[in-house]
């Protein structure tokens, strides 16, 4: 199901009437004041009090129209036959009107001290009378006439809606169709006519992305004899599939950071972005400001906020998520060949991807997790980078296999962190690594090298069963100790506290058997 945000200009127009009411309330109160201290007029007939009341009862009202104003994006309100009653008031209003006036000028009619001089001033009180009287019926009048006038610009605005609307329907069926043609070409013309649809329609922006992600969901055709390793999708059906990427990465990268995250430099990718920051979850924290070129303010007009990505059993071929920002993606079982970039991207709900296979080098580094980040199962067959990337509530990595490299250099995991059966084929960086409230390692295997060096466990770690095969650093890992959990840690290496704070301390090698102290 579609979720359409809420546009942003009716609650601009909200605020803005909220504003004017408390002016009006503000200035009411003031007119009040200002009667009570007897303050002089302003000209001849023109109290202050008068003044102050009637800019506070246009403030009042204006800020009420406001404030309860409809546009058509919040939908079209029912239309409400004018009833009998309002008839009837029309007529009330215009006689109570003529019999206020004429009862209180012949009240001062009669105070005349001639005879001669009340018959006239009784007489002028009946016209004055029916003058009001009139000038009431023409007040009504123009308020149905406001109502028709109304009345008639909201059904030309319903009537523009429809139009639009059609025109958006046809375009979207015709893009749509063109999307399933058996031409490369036409998919491609498709493609491009369903992004220009979004871009000018913002409330048809998911349907449009959850369309182009139902596209690379499709299995795409194979060449003959092509390869299983190799990549086995038909040339001209591989271009279209770029290009569909290229319009989800190109609306969902809200700066252009100019600057390619990915780049192979012999340094690693975390490492060298973070130098001279601090570590744990500092620096977690410092990934969502990125490096500089990410800190330019001003947003792209493409870009489209608030956007979840629906790509489980995606085929998706050297996919760039660098800088970009999503409210959620789903990738359970999509397989990302070559080259995958997510560095710097952000996440504000879940981000699922277990089952994944990512089957060349993949980089996360920089990347920010507000919600839960699933990788149980999924597949690295090449090198991996999660330097300096913040896991918010929840990351969980269990019986993920990491066939390359898997670096987590600096990386700051604020939530719970589980490992349990992972399997790390190559080197394992964890340096510099802060685990906020818990991290289970429990029958990881690691299979190359291990650095732990500098690691902070801030909450419970549990390393039971862990099989650790090559050299494993755990030199400077700090820890502290919670009420009612006891931690676990890798055979060799025992807890030394602090002499100062004994719920705090650190890792040291645990002396062999038969040494004093072992």
């Amino acid at each position: 199901m579609t979720r359409r945000l809420p546009s942003p200009r009716p609650m601009k127009r909200r605020s803005l009437g909220t504003v004017l009411i408390v002016a009006g309330s503000v200035l009411a109160a003031g007119a009040l004041t200002v009667a009570r201290a007897g303050l002089p007029d302003l000209a001849p007939y023109v109290p202050a009090s008068g003044v102050l009341a009637l800019a506070a009862a246009a403030l009042i009202g204006c800020g009420g129209g406001l404030a309860v104003a409809r546009t058509r994006s919040e939908g079209r309100g029912p239309l409400r036959v004018l009833s009998w009653w309002w008839v009837f008031a029309g007529i009330l209003l215009i006689a109570l009107s003529m019999w206020a006036s004429v009862a209180v000028l012949l009240h001062v009619a009669d105070m005349a001290p001639d005879l001669a001089r009340r018959v006239e001033l009784r007489l002028d009180a009946v016209k004055t009378g029916l003058t009001v009287g009139a000038g009431a019926a023409g007040a009504v009048a123009l308020l149905l006439g406001v109502r028709r006038q109304w009345l008639g610009e909201r059904a030309q605005a319903y009537q523009e809606y429809d139009a639009t609307e059609k025109r958006v329907t046809e375009l979207y069926a015709k893009a749509a169709d063109q999307l399933g043609h058996e031409k490369a070409a036409v998919r491609l013309a498709g493609l491009y006519a369903l992004e220009r649809v979004a871009q000018d329609n913002p409330e048809h922006r998911q349907t449009v992305v959850d369309v182009v992600c139902a596209y690379l969901r499709m299995p795409p055709p194979v060449r003959e004899g092509a390869p299983e390793e190799r990549n086995p999708v038909d040339q001209q059906e591989l271009q279209v599939r770029l290009a569909a990427q290229s319009v989800l990465t190109k609306h969902l990268r809200r700066t252009d950071t100019g600057t390619d995250t990915g780049t192979d430099t012999g340094t690693d990718h975390g490492t060298a972005i973070g130098k001279g920051r601090g570590t744990g979850i500092a620096a977690g924290r410092g990934a969502e400001k990125g490096t500089e070129a990410q800190r330019r303010p001003g947003p792209f007009a493409s870009f489209w906020p608030g956007i979840e990505l629906r790509l489980s059993g995606a085929y998706l071929v050297e996919f760039d998520l660098n800088s970009c920002q999503m409210e959620a993606a789903d990738f359970r079982g999509a397989r990302f060949a070559g080259r995958t970039d997510f560095g710097g991207a952000g996440f504000a709900a879940k981000a699922d991807f277990r089952d994944a296979g990512f089957d060349g080098r993949t980089f996360f580094g920089l990347a920010v997790f507000d919600g839960m980040a699933d990788f149980g199962q999924a597949t690295f067959r090449g090198r991996v980078d999660f330097g300096w990337v913040r896991f918010g509530t929840r990351a969980d990595f269990r019986e993920t296999r990491f066939r390359g490299r898997a670096d987590f250099a600096e990386a700051g995991f604020e939530g719970l962190a589980y490992f349990e059966k992972a399997a790390f084929a190559g080197r394992a960086d964890f340096q510099g690594v802060t685990f906020a409230v818990m991290a289970g390692f429990d029958r990881a295997v690691f299979a190359g090298r291990t650095l732990f060096d500098g690691a902070r466990f801030e909450g419970a770690a549990y390393f039971e069963g862990a099989d650790f095969t090559h050299e494993t650093d755990f030199g400077q890992v700090r820890w502290r100790r919670n009420a009612g959990s006891t931690s676990t840690w890798p055979s060799g290496w025992v807890e030394m506290p602090d002499p100062d704070d004994p719920d705090h301390g650190s890792l040291v090698p645990a002396l062999p058997a038969g040494v004093p102290g072992g």
